[in-house]
């Protein structure tokens, strides 16, 4: 999956840590902070990209997460 250029601040994430999502884990989606918030993103495009937020790290993984379970659930239609 092709992945969006950030221009906000660049988050260092471990992947590998206790208590990452399996989902997380394995597409590794960006993460940056942008002022107070943290957010999390895979895709190039509002069709396909999954974005989540939070005033955390692992508040946004958790985000993206989600969004990713609803994104996978949704029958595709095309």
């Amino acid at each position: 999956m092709e992945r969006l250029s950030l221009e906000k601040e660049t988050v260092h994430v471990d992947y590998t840590g206790e208590g990452v999502p399996e989902s997380v884990k394995n597409f590794r989606p960006n993460v940056f902070r942008d002022g107070d918030m943290y957010h999390c993103i895979l895709g190039c495009d509002q069709e396909t990209a999954v974005f989540g937020s939070g005033h955390s790290v692992e508040e946004a993984l958790l985000e993206w997460d989600h969004a990713y379970q609803d994104k996978t659930k949704k029958p595709n239609h095309g």
